[in-house]
Protein backbone atom coordinates (compact mmCIF):
# COMPACT_ATOMS: atom_id res chain seq x y z
CA UNK A 1 0.00 0.00 0.00
CA UNK A 2 1.32 3.27 -0.74
CA UNK A 3 1.21 6.30 2.02
CA UNK A 4 2.24 9.48 1.73
CA UNK A 5 2.05 11.88 5.09
CA UNK A 6 3.14 14.96 2.64
CA UNK A 7 -0.33 14.59 0.67
CA UNK A 8 -1.87 14.24 4.30
CA UNK A 9 -0.70 17.48 5.96
CA UNK A 10 0.08 19.40 2.68
CA UNK A 11 3.60 19.12 3.47
CA UNK A 12 6.06 19.39 0.31
CA UNK A 13 8.70 16.88 1.54
CA UNK A 14 9.20 13.33 -0.94
CA UNK A 15 11.03 11.76 2.37
CA UNK A 16 7.34 11.48 3.76
CA UNK A 17 6.37 8.90 0.75
CA UNK A 18 6.67 5.45 1.67
CA UNK A 19 4.96 1.87 0.61
CA UNK A 20 4.08 -1.33 2.62
CA UNK A 21 3.18 -4.49 1.27
CA UNK A 22 -0.09 -5.66 2.04
CA UNK A 23 1.03 -8.85 3.74
CA UNK A 24 3.17 -6.84 6.34
CA UNK A 25 0.54 -4.40 6.40
CA UNK A 26 -0.75 -5.41 9.59
CA UNK A 27 -3.19 -1.85 10.65
CA UNK A 28 -3.45 1.69 9.38
CA UNK A 29 -5.10 3.45 12.16
CA UNK A 30 -7.37 6.18 10.59
CA UNK A 31 -8.85 8.84 12.78
CA UNK A 32 -12.59 7.99 13.05
CA UNK A 33 -15.44 10.71 11.20
CA UNK A 34 -18.74 12.35 13.05
CA UNK A 35 -21.66 14.84 11.13
CA UNK A 36 -20.23 18.28 10.95
CA UNK A 37 -21.61 20.42 12.78
CA UNK A 38 -22.87 22.82 9.95
CA UNK A 39 -24.92 25.32 12.34
CA UNK A 40 -22.05 26.12 14.46
CA UNK A 41 -23.53 29.72 16.21
CA UNK A 42 -27.04 27.73 17.18
CA UNK A 43 -25.11 24.82 18.16
CA UNK A 44 -22.99 26.45 20.70
CA UNK A 45 -25.83 29.07 21.87
CA UNK A 46 -27.72 25.68 22.61
CA UNK A 47 -24.96 24.19 24.75
CA UNK A 48 -24.61 27.65 26.80
CA UNK A 49 -28.62 27.66 27.06
CA UNK A 50 -29.26 24.14 28.15
CA UNK A 51 -25.66 22.96 29.91
CA UNK A 52 -25.10 19.69 31.33
CA UNK A 53 -25.52 19.32 35.24
CA UNK A 54 -25.31 23.32 35.82
CA UNK A 55 -27.70 26.42 35.17
CA UNK A 56 -27.24 28.04 32.30
CA UNK A 57 -24.49 30.49 32.04
CA UNK A 58 -27.24 33.57 31.46
CA UNK A 59 -28.21 32.61 34.69
CA UNK A 60 -24.75 32.27 36.24
CA UNK A 61 -24.06 35.76 35.33
CA UNK A 62 -26.96 37.74 36.74
CA UNK A 63 -25.52 40.63 39.06
CA UNK A 64 -22.22 39.50 38.89
CA UNK A 65 -19.42 42.49 38.22
CA UNK A 66 -17.05 40.53 36.92
CA UNK A 67 -16.18 37.67 34.15
CA UNK A 68 -12.62 35.59 33.63
CA UNK A 69 -12.99 33.31 30.10
CA UNK A 70 -9.67 31.01 30.70
CA UNK A 71 -8.79 30.27 26.90
CA UNK A 72 -5.74 27.94 25.17
CA UNK A 73 -3.07 28.44 23.71
CA UNK A 74 -1.59 27.74 19.66
CA UNK A 75 -1.04 24.17 20.36
CA UNK A 76 -4.92 23.29 20.92
CA UNK A 77 -7.25 23.43 18.00
CA UNK A 78 -10.26 25.17 19.83
CA UNK A 79 -12.01 26.77 17.14
CA UNK A 80 -11.62 30.33 20.17
CA UNK A 81 -12.28 32.93 17.44
CA UNK A 82 -16.39 31.09 16.70
CA UNK A 83 -16.57 30.29 20.23
CA UNK A 84 -16.18 33.68 21.98
CA UNK A 85 -17.82 35.91 20.43
CA UNK A 86 -21.23 33.93 21.05
CA UNK A 87 -20.06 34.12 24.84
CA UNK A 88 -19.46 37.31 25.06
CA UNK A 89 -22.42 38.57 23.24
CA UNK A 90 -24.05 36.08 25.71
CA UNK A 91 -22.41 37.47 28.60
CA UNK A 92 -24.04 41.06 27.16
CA UNK A 93 -27.56 39.83 27.23
CA UNK A 94 -27.08 39.20 30.66
CA UNK A 95 -25.90 42.76 31.51
CA UNK A 96 -22.23 42.16 31.83
CA UNK A 97 -20.11 44.42 29.73
CA UNK A 98 -16.90 44.22 27.97
CA UNK A 99 -15.09 46.28 30.02
CA UNK A 100 -15.94 43.61 33.26
CA UNK A 101 -14.70 40.58 30.70
CA UNK A 102 -10.88 39.37 31.11
CA UNK A 103 -9.69 36.39 28.62
CA UNK A 104 -6.37 34.91 30.45
CA UNK A 105 -4.72 32.71 27.81
CA UNK A 106 -3.79 29.37 30.05
CA UNK A 107 -0.50 28.93 29.19
CA UNK A 108 0.62 26.90 31.78
CA UNK A 109 4.93 26.25 30.77
CA UNK A 110 4.25 27.69 27.21
CA UNK A 111 5.64 30.20 26.19
CA UNK A 112 3.70 33.52 25.45
CA UNK A 113 1.81 34.30 22.64
CA UNK A 114 2.37 37.24 20.60
CA UNK A 115 0.06 40.17 19.48
CA UNK A 116 0.47 38.57 16.29
CA UNK A 117 -0.62 35.13 17.40
CA UNK A 118 -3.33 36.60 19.46
CA UNK A 119 -4.84 37.90 16.73
CA UNK A 120 -5.00 35.12 14.64
CA UNK A 121 -6.33 32.77 16.81
CA UNK A 122 -8.64 35.05 18.95
CA UNK A 123 -10.19 37.58 15.78
CA UNK A 124 -9.74 40.87 15.83
CA UNK A 125 -13.55 41.37 17.47
CA UNK A 126 -12.32 39.71 20.46
CA UNK A 127 -9.33 41.47 21.12
CA UNK A 128 -10.74 44.63 19.86
CA UNK A 129 -13.80 43.96 22.80
CA UNK A 130 -11.59 42.74 25.78
CA UNK A 131 -8.67 42.14 27.49
CA UNK A 132 -7.00 39.15 26.34
CA UNK A 133 -3.88 38.58 28.74
CA UNK A 134 -1.25 35.70 28.59
CA UNK A 135 -0.96 33.97 31.94
CA UNK A 136 2.71 33.59 32.72
CA UNK A 137 3.71 30.49 35.07
CA UNK A 138 6.84 31.91 36.45
CA UNK A 139 5.71 35.77 36.64
CA UNK A 140 2.53 35.99 37.05
CA UNK A 141 1.02 37.31 40.48
CA UNK A 142 -0.61 33.95 42.22
CA UNK A 143 -2.69 32.48 44.83
CA UNK A 144 -1.91 29.96 47.56
CA UNK A 145 -4.42 27.65 48.37
CA UNK A 146 -2.57 25.02 50.46
CA UNK A 147 -1.66 21.72 49.38
CA UNK A 148 -3.61 19.10 47.80
CA UNK A 149 -4.28 15.78 49.45
CA UNK A 150 -0.91 14.14 47.50
CA UNK A 151 1.22 17.29 48.22
CA UNK A 152 0.86 19.22 45.11
CA UNK A 153 0.94 23.32 46.15
CA UNK A 154 -1.93 24.97 44.97
CA UNK A 155 -0.65 28.32 43.30
CA UNK A 156 -3.59 30.11 40.99
CA UNK A 157 -3.33 33.21 38.57
CA UNK A 158 -4.67 35.86 41.39
CA UNK A 159 -7.06 37.85 38.33
CA UNK A 160 -8.63 34.10 37.47
CA UNK A 161 -9.01 33.21 41.41
CA UNK A 162 -10.42 36.73 42.18
CA UNK A 163 -13.30 36.89 39.64
CA UNK A 164 -16.28 36.21 40.35
CA UNK A 165 -17.51 33.96 37.51
CA UNK A 166 -14.86 31.60 35.48
CA UNK A 167 -15.31 30.44 32.95
CA UNK A 168 -13.59 27.72 30.37
CA UNK A 169 -13.08 27.27 26.93
CA UNK A 170 -10.79 24.65 25.70
CA UNK A 171 -10.49 21.16 23.19
CA UNK A 172 -10.77 17.52 24.25
CA UNK A 173 -7.94 15.67 22.85
CA UNK A 174 -6.21 12.84 24.17
CA UNK A 175 -3.12 13.58 26.49
CA UNK A 176 -0.23 11.68 27.68
CA UNK A 177 -0.95 12.67 31.91
CA UNK A 178 -4.35 13.35 32.41
CA UNK A 179 -5.61 11.49 29.84
CA UNK A 180 -8.00 13.55 27.92
CA UNK A 181 -7.27 17.06 27.46
CA UNK A 182 -9.95 20.50 29.02
CA UNK A 183 -11.81 20.27 31.64
CA UNK A 184 -9.98 20.75 34.98
CA UNK A 185 -6.84 20.86 32.90
CA UNK A 186 -7.23 24.75 31.42
CA UNK A 187 -7.17 25.55 35.31
CA UNK A 188 -3.72 23.12 36.27
CA UNK A 189 -2.00 23.72 34.41
CA UNK A 190 -3.28 26.26 32.04
CA UNK A 191 -3.22 28.83 35.01
CA UNK A 192 -1.29 27.70 37.62
CA UNK A 193 2.16 28.61 38.84
CA UNK A 194 5.21 26.56 37.73
CA UNK A 195 5.59 25.02 41.25
CA UNK A 196 1.81 23.66 40.65
CA UNK A 197 2.23 22.22 37.22
CA UNK A 198 5.92 20.72 38.32
CA UNK A 199 4.17 18.73 40.90
CA UNK A 200 1.44 17.14 39.01
CA UNK A 201 3.65 16.40 35.72
CA UNK A 202 6.17 15.01 37.98
CA UNK A 203 3.43 12.61 39.72
CA UNK A 204 2.35 11.53 36.37
CA UNK A 205 5.89 11.20 34.97
CA UNK A 206 7.36 9.17 37.42
CA UNK A 207 3.96 6.54 37.69
CA UNK A 208 5.28 3.26 37.10
CA UNK A 209 2.77 2.58 34.38
CA UNK A 210 2.55 5.33 32.23
CA UNK A 211 0.54 3.82 29.11
CA UNK A 212 -2.41 3.08 32.22
CA UNK A 213 -2.70 7.44 32.15
CA UNK A 214 -3.55 7.72 28.35
CA UNK A 215 -6.98 7.89 27.47
CA UNK A 216 -8.23 7.62 31.46
CA UNK A 217 -10.50 10.42 32.20
CA UNK A 218 -10.61 8.87 35.80
CA UNK A 219 -6.82 8.48 36.16
CA UNK A 220 -5.59 10.06 39.60
CA UNK A 221 -3.28 13.15 37.54
CA UNK A 222 -6.70 14.38 35.71
CA UNK A 223 -8.05 13.85 39.42
CA UNK A 224 -5.21 15.83 41.13
CA UNK A 225 -5.98 18.93 38.33
CA UNK A 226 -10.03 18.84 38.98
CA UNK A 227 -9.33 18.92 42.85
CA UNK A 228 -7.16 22.09 41.65
CA UNK A 229 -10.06 23.38 39.36
CA UNK A 230 -12.68 22.75 42.01
CA UNK A 231 -10.97 24.45 44.42
CA UNK A 232 -10.70 27.71 42.03
CA UNK A 233 -14.45 27.42 41.59
CA UNK A 234 -14.58 27.03 38.17
CA UNK A 235 -18.72 28.12 36.98
CA UNK A 236 -18.69 26.88 33.66
CA UNK A 237 -16.71 25.08 30.93
CA UNK A 238 -17.41 24.53 27.20
CA UNK A 239 -15.44 21.80 26.16
CA UNK A 240 -15.19 21.19 22.02
CA UNK A 241 -14.81 18.54 19.81
CA UNK A 242 -12.87 18.50 16.23
CA UNK A 243 -12.17 16.43 13.87
CA UNK A 244 -9.00 16.12 12.25
CA UNK A 245 -9.79 18.75 9.70
CA UNK A 246 -10.65 20.85 12.29
CA UNK A 247 -14.61 20.68 11.47
CA UNK A 248 -16.74 20.87 15.03
CA UNK A 249 -18.53 17.65 15.59
CA UNK A 250 -19.65 18.00 19.45
CA UNK A 251 -19.97 21.15 21.59
CA UNK A 252 -20.66 20.53 25.49
CA UNK A 253 -20.97 22.85 27.99
CA UNK A 254 -21.85 23.14 31.78
CA UNK A 255 -20.37 21.40 34.88
CA UNK A 256 -16.60 20.88 35.07
CA UNK A 257 -16.55 17.46 35.52
CA UNK A 258 -19.75 16.12 33.65
CA UNK A 259 -19.97 18.70 30.10
CA UNK A 260 -15.94 17.04 30.15
CA UNK A 261 -16.93 13.05 30.46
CA UNK A 262 -19.39 14.26 27.43
CA UNK A 263 -17.24 15.68 25.48
CA UNK A 264 -14.60 12.51 26.37
CA UNK A 265 -16.88 9.97 25.38
CA UNK A 266 -17.90 11.99 21.86
CA UNK A 267 -13.96 12.35 21.08
CA UNK A 268 -13.24 8.64 21.96
CA UNK A 269 -15.31 8.13 18.70
CA UNK A 270 -13.16 10.04 16.59
CA UNK A 271 -9.49 9.24 18.47
CA UNK A 272 -9.34 5.80 19.51
CA UNK A 273 -9.31 3.30 16.43
CA UNK A 274 -9.37 -0.25 16.46
CA UNK A 275 -6.32 -2.01 15.54
CA UNK A 276 -6.00 -6.16 15.52
CA UNK A 277 -2.60 -6.03 18.09
CA UNK A 278 0.20 -4.28 18.39
CA UNK A 279 2.67 -4.24 15.09
CA UNK A 280 6.32 -5.47 14.94
CA UNK A 281 7.19 -1.82 13.39
CA UNK A 282 4.73 1.10 13.84
CA UNK A 283 5.41 4.38 11.15
CA UNK A 284 3.86 7.28 12.79
CA UNK A 285 3.18 11.31 12.40
CA UNK A 286 3.37 13.46 15.32
CA UNK A 287 1.11 15.50 13.48
CA UNK A 288 -0.85 17.42 15.00
CA UNK A 289 1.06 17.77 18.40
CA UNK A 290 4.55 18.48 16.01
CA UNK A 291 5.16 22.54 17.16
CA UNK A 292 8.07 21.00 19.26
CA UNK A 293 9.13 17.76 20.74
CA UNK A 294 7.70 19.14 24.27
CA UNK A 295 4.78 18.70 21.88
CA UNK A 296 5.74 15.42 20.34
CA UNK A 297 6.19 13.60 23.66
CA UNK A 298 2.31 12.85 22.96
CA UNK A 299 2.57 10.91 19.80
CA UNK A 300 5.56 9.26 21.06
CA UNK A 301 3.52 7.63 24.40
CA UNK A 302 0.66 7.35 22.39
CA UNK A 303 2.65 5.18 19.67
CA UNK A 304 3.44 2.92 22.63
CA UNK A 305 0.12 1.46 22.43
CA UNK A 306 0.35 0.31 18.63
CA UNK A 307 3.81 -1.01 19.22
CA UNK A 308 4.99 -4.22 20.67
CA UNK A 309 7.20 -4.44 23.26
CA UNK A 310 11.09 -5.35 21.64
CA UNK A 311 9.53 -3.32 18.16
CA UNK A 312 10.39 -0.05 16.74
CA UNK A 313 8.72 3.22 15.65
CA UNK A 314 9.92 5.02 12.61
CA UNK A 315 8.56 8.81 13.97
CA UNK A 316 7.87 11.75 11.51
CA UNK A 317 8.17 15.44 13.54
CA UNK A 318 8.07 18.35 11.42
CA UNK A 319 9.12 19.96 15.39
CA UNK A 320 8.92 23.89 13.38
CA UNK A 321 10.18 25.22 16.90
CA UNK A 322 12.68 22.54 17.61
CA UNK A 323 13.43 20.69 20.60
CA UNK A 324 11.18 22.75 23.06
CA UNK A 325 10.61 26.40 21.50
CA UNK A 326 7.06 26.16 22.41
CA UNK A 327 8.10 25.80 26.35
CA UNK A 328 11.91 27.14 25.93
CA UNK A 329 12.20 26.38 29.90
CA UNK A 330 12.41 22.82 29.38
CA UNK A 331 14.52 22.47 26.57
CA UNK A 332 17.81 21.59 28.05
CA UNK A 333 16.53 19.29 30.99
CA UNK A 334 15.01 17.55 27.85
CA UNK A 335 18.45 17.15 25.90
CA UNK A 336 20.69 16.75 28.85
CA UNK A 337 18.60 13.87 31.07
CA UNK A 338 15.68 12.02 28.38
CA UNK A 339 18.49 9.80 28.20
CA UNK A 340 19.37 8.59 31.48
CA UNK A 341 18.29 5.33 33.44
CA UNK A 342 14.84 6.21 35.15
CA UNK A 343 16.45 5.84 38.83
CA UNK A 344 19.04 7.89 37.96
CA UNK A 345 16.57 10.85 36.79
CA UNK A 346 14.33 10.43 39.44
CA UNK A 347 17.58 10.65 42.31
CA UNK A 348 18.40 13.72 40.25
CA UNK A 349 14.75 14.98 41.20
CA UNK A 350 15.04 13.84 44.64
CA UNK A 351 18.00 15.49 45.44
CA UNK A 352 17.37 19.08 43.36
CA UNK A 353 20.03 18.82 41.41
CA UNK A 354 16.88 19.02 38.38
CA UNK A 355 15.01 21.65 39.25
CA UNK A 356 12.14 21.61 36.72
CA UNK A 357 10.42 18.94 38.25
CA UNK A 358 7.66 19.05 35.66
CA UNK A 359 10.24 18.23 32.47
CA UNK A 360 12.42 16.05 34.74
CA UNK A 361 8.96 13.83 35.10
CA UNK A 362 8.67 14.08 31.32
CA UNK A 363 12.23 12.28 31.54
CA UNK A 364 11.89 10.07 33.47
CA UNK A 365 8.72 8.73 31.22
CA UNK A 366 10.56 9.24 28.28
CA UNK A 367 13.77 6.96 29.62
CA UNK A 368 11.15 4.29 30.76
CA UNK A 369 9.36 3.92 27.46
CA UNK A 370 12.19 3.88 25.51
CA UNK A 371 13.04 0.52 26.96
CA UNK A 372 10.00 -0.76 24.65
CA UNK A 373 10.82 0.19 21.18
CA UNK A 374 13.30 1.65 19.32
CA UNK A 375 12.56 4.70 17.85
CA UNK A 376 14.14 6.16 14.55
CA UNK A 377 13.27 9.58 13.51
CA UNK A 378 13.08 11.87 10.85
CA UNK A 379 12.64 15.77 11.50
CA UNK A 380 13.65 18.89 9.70
CA UNK A 381 13.47 21.33 12.79
CA UNK A 382 15.87 19.27 14.79
CA UNK A 383 19.71 18.31 14.59
CA UNK A 384 20.90 14.35 14.20
CA UNK A 385 22.72 15.68 17.77
CA UNK A 386 19.16 17.01 19.14
CA UNK A 387 17.45 13.91 18.22
CA UNK A 388 19.91 11.56 19.52
CA UNK A 389 19.95 13.20 22.96
CA UNK A 390 16.30 12.48 22.65
CA UNK A 391 17.13 8.84 23.04
CA UNK A 392 16.08 8.13 19.35
CA UNK A 393 18.25 7.46 15.85
CA UNK A 394 18.26 9.97 13.49
CA UNK A 395 17.20 9.09 9.52
CA UNK A 396 16.49 11.25 7.21
CA UNK A 397 13.18 9.89 5.23
CA UNK A 398 10.41 7.41 6.62
CA UNK A 399 11.74 4.72 3.90
CA UNK A 400 15.55 4.77 5.81
CA UNK A 401 13.53 4.69 9.23
CA UNK A 402 11.56 1.24 7.97
CA UNK A 403 14.57 -0.48 6.72
CA UNK A 404 16.48 0.67 10.19
CA UNK A 405 13.67 -0.77 11.93
CA UNK A 406 13.48 -3.96 10.08
CA UNK A 407 17.33 -4.62 11.29
CA UNK A 408 16.03 -4.28 14.83
CA UNK A 409 12.54 -6.43 14.43
CA UNK A 410 14.91 -9.58 12.69
CA UNK A 411 11.61 -10.95 11.04
CA UNK A 412 9.47 -10.45 8.08
CA UNK A 413 7.74 -7.49 9.93
CA UNK A 414 4.15 -6.76 10.37
CA UNK A 415 4.08 -2.84 10.06
CA UNK A 416 0.99 -0.42 11.21
CA UNK A 417 0.94 3.17 10.12
CA UNK A 418 -0.57 6.01 12.20
CA UNK A 419 -1.24 9.30 9.76
CA UNK A 420 -2.60 11.73 12.54
CA UNK A 421 0.11 10.30 16.03
CA UNK A 422 -0.65 13.35 17.94
CA UNK A 423 -4.08 12.96 18.45
CA UNK A 424 -4.60 9.03 17.97
CA UNK A 425 -4.70 6.83 20.76
CA UNK A 426 -5.36 2.73 19.49
CA UNK A 427 -7.35 0.27 21.01
CA UNK A 428 -6.82 -3.79 20.16
CA UNK A 429 -9.67 -5.17 19.12
CA UNK A 430 -11.72 -7.22 21.01
CA UNK A 431 -11.22 -10.91 21.12
CA UNK A 432 -7.60 -10.60 20.08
Amino acid sequence: MHFNFALEHNQKNNNLIFDVSDDELLFHAQIGTLPVIEEKVQAIKDALNYPIDCASLKDIVKGKNDVVIIVDDLTRSTPQEVILPIVLNELNEAGILDSMISVVIALGTHRPMTEQEILARFGTEVVGRVKVLNHDAMESECVDLGVTEKGTPIQINRLVYNSSVKIAIGTVVPHPLAGWGGGGKMVQPGVSSSLTTDQTHYLGGTYDKPLELVGNPENFIRREMEGIAKKVKVDFIINSVQDVHGNLVGIFAGDLISAHRSAVRCAEKIFRPLIPAPADIVVVNAHPADLDYWQGFKPFVFTQLAVKEGGAIVFYIEAREGVSGGAPIHRQILLDWATQEPEVIFAALESGEIEDRNCGGICVSQAKLLKRARVFCISPGMTDDEIEKLGFTPVHSIEEGIAAARSVVRKQPQIGVIPFGGETIVMQRAGK
